[in-house]
């Protein structure tokens, strides 16, 4: 007889139905009865087996447990941290844009530009001073250019005037011709930049 039950359990067949018939009458016998099959001791060991399995697993992750949290609590950590480095990241590339902006070859050849007409303002703004001081000094009491005096050997002795005047003149010179010099190197620098003579190296 092949039915449902039998199928599922093939020991079954070596009982007569009217065996089983009266074996399902009563659900107390069919359970008692069930749990001596083969079938059934082999699923009931497997249960077994697994609850075994999940106990001992179980039991490691609570072991674990501690060790787990303390590496999440570090992980969340480690993120954060990195979150705050990408945006300062951002941040850093900005300065790095806006610095490789302002060093430029085109950009430095235009401040060189820029500066050489303010060096050659600042050097005319240096003579014009001097002039306008000479031209000041030339309307007031006492700074015209007296004779030298003579001294006991018949030497002829400047007076003081005549060492302030000159040093005024050495020191117009003097800061002039840096002002100039300084306007020159600038200009010979702007030419040769302008012919392309000048190359930049990249490292």
């Amino acid at each position: 007889m092949s039915t449902p039950l039998v199928q599922q359990f093939p020991s079954l067949a070596q009982y007569p139905p009217s065996f089983l018939k009266d074996l399902l009458s009563s659900p107390e016998l069919t359970e008692a009865f069930l749990f001596t099959l083969p079938e059934v001791k082999e699923l009931a060991a497997e249960v077994e087996k697994l609850g075994r399995e999940n106990d001992e697993i179980a039991r490691r992750n609570l072991e674990l447990r501690d060790e787990l949290l303390a590496l999440r609590d570090s992980t969340a950590q480690s993120y954060a941290y990195a979150e705050g480095l990408k945006k300062q990241w951002v941040d850093i590339e900005k300065a790095q844009s806006s610095l490789y902006q302002r060093n430029r070859p085109s950009f430095l050849h235009l401040r060189l530009r820029h500066s050489l007409t303010a060096q050659d303002e600042q050097s005319e703004k240096i003579a014009s001073a001097f002039i306008d001081g000479r031209s000041a000094g030339a309307s007031l009491p006492g700074s015209r250019v007296d004779s030298p005096v003579p001294n006991a050997e018949g030497m002829s002795t400047p007076i003081s005037g005549d060492r302030n005047q000159s040093k005024a003149i050495d020191d117009f010179v003097n800061e002039f011709k840096a002002a100039r010099k300084t306007y020159h190197k600038r200009a010979i620098w702007a030419e040769r930049w302008s012919r392309g003579e000048v190359a930049w190296r990249d490292d």
